[in-house]
């Protein structure tokens, strides 16, 4: 059976018309706007979410809005002072977007430029130290079915100045 030329390039022309995803029955978009984003990657460095789970030592903290590798690598981190009898104690000074790039469909890369204090401490609560760091964050956003989380984060160190204990050098 011979399929009619005209049938044949129907067929091809339909299979060539990109598909557009779509979310179903979640309600949520696969893709946001750029200041959604923005707001995403805020509220993950938040006080409330980073600043906390640092500080109590406890990663799950961060299960609201970090996910994949970047959660693995901040419980290693974590556990790590936890082990050394530590904690931080960390402020977001200034968070500067130097790029926001969709790769694909629920999936965005963000780049940051934030200025972090840091300050170091025993987990009696004795003051160890601080220091400010400029940082270069490069994010990977990932769309689950409950909203947006960053699975990655790559960072570079620009700059880190010791910070002087109050009272003293």
């Amino acid at each position: 059976m011979r399929v009619p030329l005209v049938v044949m390039l129907a067929l091809l022309g339909w299979l060539a018309v990109p598909r557009v995803p779509v979310a179903h029955g979640s309600g949520l978009e696969l893709q946001a706007s750029d200041d959604e984003i923005r707001q995403v990657v805020r509220r993950a460095n938040s006080d409330e979410i980073y600043g906390a789970a640092y500080r109590a030592s406890n990663p799950d903290l961060l299960r609201v809005a970090w996910a994949g590798e970047a959660l693995l690598d901040m419980a290693d981190d974590i556990q790590g002072l936890r082990t050394a009898g530590q904690y931080l104690d960390l402020e977001l000074e200034n968070m500067d977007f130097q790029r926001i790039e969709t790769l694909g469909p629920g999936r965005v890369r963000v780049v940051t430029l934030e200025r972090w204090l840091a300050r170091l401490y025993q987990l009696d609560g004795v003051f160890v130290g601080s220091q400010r760091q400029t940082v270069e964050n490069r994010y990977l956003l990932d769309n689950r079915d409950d909203g947006w989380y960053i699975v990655e984060a790559d960072q570079e160190v620009q700059g880190a100045e010791p910070v002087p204990r109050p009272g003293g050098p």
